[in-house]
């Protein structure tokens, strides 16, 4: 007990006198006594540095100091401050100083104000307190070796401090040499149980900036009002970092115009020193980028919509190293349309890309500019030469991308359920694409090889089920011609090029089609064929009320591509009792198109609402009756169809030769028999004369030969019969 009584005494003889000399630190030892001692080794730095307030102690709640009226300047212009501070505190904990650990209380600096300044010449204020850079020193070759650092437990200082508080501080930079000028007013900054020792500290900040800038915004300067607050972490060894909850928020005013910026995110960070990983969570709230473009002093974009691009947020998780990226998952809003997914840079030396993303419904037309008036200077159009295909970025792109959406307009067409893949590697581009459209389908292979001097491509296509009524009525081109029925179709071809001329001009492709219950009005083609009958049989028309519209029974065709024009090579189609063809070409080159529709006719009926046939010429004979022929800027069937002239023409010559010989018919085959009765008699009686004539000339040459053997005779003399004979046959072959 009585040592607990000496130990006591002791305790409060060491309080008291710990009291005695901090009471002596304060009323003995004037701070105020350094501030020449702090300007004179400020200005052997090359600093102005004026304290014009006082220094004093803090005693409670604890020791500290404080300055008043602080003043930086370049020694040359040492009234021109570049640095003002009104008041900085600094409070330490006594205790910890005894173990060797530095605990900050609180570090204040209120009224900080940063006159930064440049000149004409780009020269900065603040360059001049920046020390001479010393000369450079010999290459040590052993400073290349690895050099390793060994850290005691408990060496260096333990630093902590529990509050750091920056108010009502500025800074003001200004570009002479640019007009350029930043104002940041209204500085607050709070981090509270800031520490070098792996514990959580929180940073609070709130700042106005005013931004002038005549080449950006013009003569109406940008505000940006913004505050951060998040919670950091730094390991004690600088290997790791933490930062969570963070929050940033951007309000950005210019003229009449403002915008908003919503952001929170978080990110872990290990093995800072060696090899850096990282992962972490970004949320952008909803914003307007078109009304931010506007405060930026951004073109106005030119869409279709007035509503595109006014509503976009983003929500993503990342992770990564110095190698790789990944975006997973990833969330993404764009006005009204949702997109799920993920993209990832797998090597950022090869800049592998990696996508993979599921939309629900987007109409690429409202992010399109809007068709350009008729009353509106047209810009310069492309000439087609331009370059199309950079083979650079195809021979360096490594892809896999994938891109799936329930809807799509584009182009005023709509697919659904669209499934695209593209692959592309050393110059090789493959694509896949699985579509729905018009209540068929689409599926579409095609691949580009660049690796060449040129790229080439190849495609194959199959379509099925496509209605064709809603897709001519989407592309606004049933307003003369109208459609309907259900199409299928299987294309390919091949192509090279890099620009539009060069990929058209070599397009060479074929494809086979067919068609079900097709309807095409208003024209209708046996009322024409009617019509013709009529005319070729001068007869009046009977007067009926035609449909405005052909009935197709299955139709079935080919046509090829080449040198942009678009031939039928085959074309067959069943109207009533007509069969219909169609022969003929489409010069995208010239666009225009030229095309004949011949019939055959199979009965003595075109239907049973027809007309009928009183002649079998019209039955089984293929007639060219109808050709259609315009431009296709504008198809219009009414004005660019009517009747073949050249086809019409023979058709009526070889109708009315029909017609001699059916009405006088008898009477020709009568007279054709005469003829021939006639020049049978004639050939019978010269073949007789020739006959005589051959008889009389066949006697006369028997005659000379008798003679010429017996001449023979007479002149060989003695020889026998049989060698006369021999000279004589020998004489002759002569």
């Amino acid at each position: 007990m009585r040592t607990v009584r000496i130990l006591f005494k002791v305790f409060v003889a060491l309080v008291l006198l710990l009291v005695a000399a901090a009471v002596a630190l304060v009323f003995l030892f004037d701070p105020n006594m350094f501030r020449p001692h702090l300007e004179s080794a400020a200005r052997d730095q090359g600093v102005e540095l004026r304290i014009e307030g006082n220094l004093g102690w803090q005693l409670w709640p604890a020791l500290g100091v404080e300055v008043n009226g602080i003043h930086v300047a370049a020694l040359d212009a040492p009234d021109e401050a570049i640095a003002l501070v009104d008041r900085a505190s600094l409070r330490l904990a006594i205790r910890p100083l005894f173990a060797g650990n530095l605990e900050v209380h609180h570090l204040v600096v209120q009224g900080a104000v940063l006159d930064l300044r440049v000149d004409e010449q780009g020269t900065g204020n603040w360059e001049a307190l920046l020390p001479d850079e010393p000369e450079a020193e010999p290459v040590d070759e052993r400073r290349d070796e690895p050099t390793e650092v060994t850290t005691e437990p408990g060496e260096g200082l333990q630093l902590a401090v529990e509050r750091i508080s920056l108010r009502d501080s500025a800074l003001r930079y200004q570009d002479q040499s640019t007009g350029q000028s930043i104002d940041l007013s209204g500085l607050n900054l709070e981090i509270s149980a800031f520490n070098l020792q792996g514990n959580p500290f929180d940073l609070d900040m709130s700042w106005r900036i005013a931004i002038e800038d005549q080449e950006l915004f013009g003569t109406e300067p940008m505000d940006v009002e913004g505050t951060l607050r998040s919670r950091f972490q730094l390991a004690q060894d600088m290997n790791e970092f933490r930062l969570s909850d963070g929050r940033l928020t951007l309000d950005l005013h210019r003229g009449g115009s403002s915008g908003q910026i919503g952001l929170t995110f978080s990110l872990n960070a290990h093995e800072l020193l060696s090899a850096p990983t990282y992962q972490g969570e970004l949320r952008l709230a909803s914003f307007n980028p078109r009304a931010m473009m506007a405060v930026l002093d951004l073109p106005e974009l030119d869409m279709a919509s007035p509503q595109a691009l006014t509503g976009v947020a983003l929500n993503v998780r990342f992770a990564g190293d110095t190698e790789q990226l990944v975006l997973s998952p990833l969330s993404i809003r764009l006005d009204d349309t949702r997109i799920e997914g993920s993209v990832a840079v797998t090597d950022f030396s090869r800049a592998a890309l990696e996508v993979a993303l599921k939309g629900d419904q987007i109409n690429i037309d409202d992010y399109l500019p809007p068709p350009t008036e008729e009353e509106e200077v047209a810009e310069p159009e492309a000439t087609g030469d331009e370059e199309l295909i950079p083979l650079d970025v195809i021979r360096d792109l490594v892809a896999d991308i994938r891109v799936e959406f329930q809807q799509l307009r584009i182009v005023d067409m709509t697919f659904t359920d669209l499934d695209l893949r593209l692959l592309a590697e050393d110059g090789l581009v493959q694509l896949t694409s699985q579509l729905q459209a018009y209540r068929g389908s689409v599926n579409l292979t095609a691949e580009l090889d660049g690796s060449g001097e040129t790229a080439v491509m190849e495609f194959n296509s199959v379509l099925e089920g496509f209605q064709l009524a809603p897709f001519l009525s989407d592309m606004e081109l049933d307003e003369n011609l109208q459609l309907s029925g259900a199409l299928n179709a299987s294309a390919s071809g091949t192509t090279r090029g890099v620009t539009m001329n060069q990929i058209m001009d070599a397009l060479v492709a074929q494809a086979d089609f067919s068609g079900a219950q097709v309807r095409m009005s208003p024209l209708n083609v046996e009322e024409q064929f009617c019509r013709l009958v009529n005319l070729a049989n001068r007869r009046d028309a009977v007067e009926r009320d035609w449909p405005d519209y052909t009935e197709m029974r299955p139709l079935a065709g080919r046509a090829t591509m080449a040198e942009q024009v678009l031939k039928l090579e085959s074309f067959e189609a069943g109207v009533s009792e007509l069969t219909l063809g169609l022969v003929g070409q489409l010069n995208l080159k010239a666009e225009s198109y030229d095309f004949t529709l011949p019939m055959r006719l199979g009965g003595e009926r075109t239907s049973d609402q027809g007309c009928r046939v009183q002649s079998n010429y019209w039955i089984d004979r293929s007639l060219s009756l109808l050709r259609c022929r315009g431009s296709l800027v504008e198809v219009n069937p009414l004005r660019d169809c009517g009747f073949d002239s050249a086809g019409v023409q023979g058709l009526i010559s070889e109708f009315a030769t029909f017609q001699l010989q059916e009405r006088y018919g008898e009477r020709l085959e009568e007279e054709k028999a005469r003829a021939r009765q006639r020049a049978d008699e004639e050939q019978a009686r010269a073949e007789k004369k020739l006959e005589e004539e051959k008889a009389r000339a066949e006697q006369r040459l028997e005659e000379e030969k008798r003679e010429l053997e017996e001449r023979a005779r007479e002149k060989l003399g003695g020889d026998d019969e049989k060698k006369v004979e021999e000279r004589l046959r020998g004489l002759l072959r002569r």
